[in-house]
């Protein structure tokens, strides 16, 4: 199993504007990447191969605010893949997701278990 922690991710209703010229990724998103991007760079995962399950552990009680978890899973689901930390984000790999939330979190915790139990490179 590879475990990474991620600062809690903006909703999908927030993750594109719409302008003149078309969708864009919106400020919010692009600051949530990069930040999570390097601490995932930090924690150095190990890569899975093949299909996988995915378990999202999202921090609760971040604020006063109702939320919808399914709209909180595209934006690390999609850095996971950017990143090379899973081939992809279609059926073909991900094979289950659970998503939850706790108090024992601080942003997202993501659990990622390779359903063949393949994973290769680095892990600190």
């Amino acid at each position: 199993m590879i475990v990474v922690t991620l600062p809690f991710p903006p909703s999908t209703n927030n993750l594109f504007i719409n302008t003149s010229r078309g969708r864009i990724r919106s400020s919010k998103y692009d600051q949530w990447a990069t930040e999570a991007g390097w601490e995932l760079m930090r924690q150095r995962p190990a890569k899975a191969v093949g299909p996988v399950s995915l378990i999202f552990e999202f921090q609760s009680g971040k604020d006063k605010r109702k939320r919808d978890i399914t709209n909180l899973l595209k934006a690390p689901e999609d850095l996971l893949v950017k990143y090379g930390i899973i081939e992809a984000d279609d059926n073909t790999i991900v094979q289950s997701i659970s998503a939850n939330w706790s108090a024992e979190v601080t942003g997202v915790r993501i659990a990622i278990t390779p359903m063949q139990g393949n994973a290769h490179g680095s892990r600190t």
